[in-house]
């Protein structure tokens, strides 16, 4: 279907060409309407083309059906070239041909009445060719052309919108439509860098109409995908260098903004099959992964990574799209289908995971990220009070340890003092004072050779980390064999990684983990599962090269090169990385070394 389109429109593009005697497709005015050329019988092709157009064909039923019942609308319909003479006799207008034809005579009609029709700031003729142009433009937005992307748009709509019964009320009343089809015309005018002769203002004209018109300010340079639904529309503002994805659904007053006034690439990159609730800012140059919900009225200034659902100012994740569902379409602005991001609460560890069990509501699902199993109190238990790290604040139970003892309430306020400071926080990584070593420990490797990797400070207390307080914070027991989010940020920061390939791979990882878990619960990814699952997954969601990715889950510090300043923080970790890693291949060898003899007694 997308190669004959593609055919089509270059067909009806094409230029003379005096030795062939082709004719070239022109659009002729003729007030409110196109009249197309159809010489040497290039027009009978195209209509003969464009009976099998099912999308065109609909709208046509339906606009006839609607013209027989409600006489008010035929002028309407037959001005934008839904209706014909033969189908109707107070019909004075030219019908459309085509479907990208009756889409631009649609929208052209409407911006142009709103910016006060001929003695208003647009020309309505001039505004129709340069829609009509672009659809025969077969310049690419995210690898759609606009005739692409328009009929994947319509069809969303439709599909997504409740309210919506029919294709034709999309492409008649739906702002949030118009404004896609505008701006997507106005991307194909914006030529800024085209050497001496670029251009700029027409299109930075249709965003202006389009905006005081709509209430939809898109700026011509931001790129957005096919099958794309703005619903309701009022108030969506989209930055310069922002990006949607193929099969997002953003609802009234969104914005994907910059964070200040530095120039570049300072907005959003929306994945696909999005959904964006109500009310939303996300501001930055940050990753919005794929399948992900973000609850209305959230405030997003972090990535968050694909099939994340996250909810809040600052917005927090709080659990796991389902696997297969796809936000944009399900539109599911309630949230209620969510995986709880920590596990199981108690009462349903060992029981029949059901669609309900999955389908908690908000409230739910942040009761559950605090809930703790039975088997990890029991270890909270048998381990002292100075080998847990705990959440939150810690003040009750100081003062609990205050009223137990006999000790003066002044000794007791400097044990306090002791334990916090000997106590960090493991889920930080269990790191040292960035500011301890030498700067000599930064230039060479604990091999003695020089450092191809050098320690990249991180923020100890990122309030706006989209897990921050989602989860218990761990064991000191277990600082050497399970992995927190702020340690694997660390770990791949050294090697170069983004913020947002950070929380992919660490997203993806927790997935894999049970629900029942204990290590979930506490947000931790535990060192067999980093090792086995680290490769495929960093392969997928970062640059590293799998090399790299493959000293990483084996714990290669040699391989590595990371110097001795940024190695200290790791060796725990990665001493047990190698310890799993010479498990597996004694394992292989062992498993190779019995199909061999049994090959050979066979």
């Amino acid at each position: 279907m997308k190669n004959s389109l593609r055919a089509l429109m270059k067909q009806r593009s094409a230029s003379s060409d005096g030795s062939s005697g082709t004719t070239k497709k022109t659009v002729e005015t003729n007030n409110d309407y196109v009249v197309v050329d159809t010489s040497n019988g290039g027009g009978a092709a195209m209509m003969e083309e464009d009976r099998g157009d099912e999308l065109f064909l609909r709208l046509r039923r339906e606009a006839l059906e609607v013209a027989e019942k409600e006489p008010m609308l035929v002028h309407l319909l037959a001005k934008v070239g839904l209706l014909d003479s033969s189908s109707n006799a107070k019909c004075k207008f030219q019908p459309a041909k085509t479907f990208e034809e009756a889409i631009s005579r649609i929208v052209s009609h409407r911006l142009a009445s709103c910016s006060g029709g001929a003695e208003g700031n647009l020309c309505p003729q001039s505004l129709l060719e340069t829609i009509h142009n672009a659809f025969l433009s077969d310049e690419l937005e995210l690898g759609h052309t606009m005739s692409e992307a328009v009929r994947a748009d319509a069809l969303a709509v439709e599909k997504r919108d409740p309210a919506c019964e029919t294709l034709l009320e999309v492409v008649l009343f739906m702002k949030g439509f118009a404004s896609l089809v505008i701006h997507r015309a106005a991307r194909r005018a914006w030529k800024p860098n085209d050497g001496g002769s670029g251009t700029r203002f027409a299109a930075l004209l249709l965003q202006s109409q389009a905006s005081s018109a709509f209430g939809v300010d898109i700026h011509p340079a931001a790129q957005i995908g096919a099958g794309v639904m703005f619903d309701h529309a009022s108030g969506i503002v989209v930055g310069e260098t922002a990006m949607i994805g193929d099969g997002t659904t953003i609802l009234h007053g969104v914005t994907l903004g910059g964070t200040g006034k530095q120039n570049g690439d300072r907005h959003p990159k929306v994945g696909k099959d999005v959904l964006i609730g109500a009310g939303t800012k996300i501001l930055g140059n940050i990753h919005i992964g794929d399948r992900v919900k973000i609850g209305a009225g959230s405030v997003v200034l972090r990535a968050i990574p694909s099939g994340a659902t996250a909810v809040g100012a600052p917005a927090r994740i709080i659990g796991f799209t389902p696997t297969g569902e796809r936000p944009g379409s399900n539109v599911d602005t309630k949230l209620a289908d969510v995986e709880p991001l920590s596990g199981l609460a108690d009462s349903l560890v060992g029981s029949t995971i059901t669609k309900s069990t999955t389908d908690t509501s908000l409230s739910t699902a942040a009761t559950e990220m605090q809930t703790v199993s039975v088997s990890e109190e029991r270890l909270e238990s048998s381990s002292s009070s100075s080998d847990i790290v705990e959440s939150g604040d810690s003040t009750d139970g100081d003062e609990a340890d205050e009223k137990n003892t006999d000790v003066p309430k002044k000794e007791a306020t400097s044990k306090k003092i002791v334990l916090k400071d000997s106590e960090k926080d493991s889920n930080e990584g269990g790191e040292e004072d960035e500011d301890d070593g030498d700067e000599d420990d930064d230039k060479v490797t604990d091999f003695g050779t020089p450092a191809l990797v050098r320690f990249t400070k991180m923020s100890k207390d990122d309030c706006m980390c989209p897990f921050s307080g989602s989860f218990r914070k761990y064991p000191r027991a277990h600082s050497e064999d399970w992995i927190s989010h702020s340690k694997l940020q660390t770990l791949l920061t050294q090697q170069g990684c983004s913020e947002g390939e950070c929380v992919e791979v660490y997203f993806a990882l927790l997935h894999l983990l049970p629900l029942c878990s204990p290590a979930r619960k506490y947000g931790c990814i535990p060192a067999d599962v980093f090792s086995e699952n680290f490769v495929g997954i960093a392969l997928e969601k970062t640059s590293l090269d799998i090399a790299t990715c493959q000293a990483l889950a084996d714990g290669d510090l040699r391989a590595l090169g990371l110097s001795r300043k940024a190695s200290k923080r790791f060796k725990g970790l990665f001493s047990t990385l190698g310890q799993h890693s010479t498990r597996v291949l004694s394992r292989i060898s062992s498993a190779s070394d019995m199909n061999e003899s049994t090959r050979k007694e066979d």
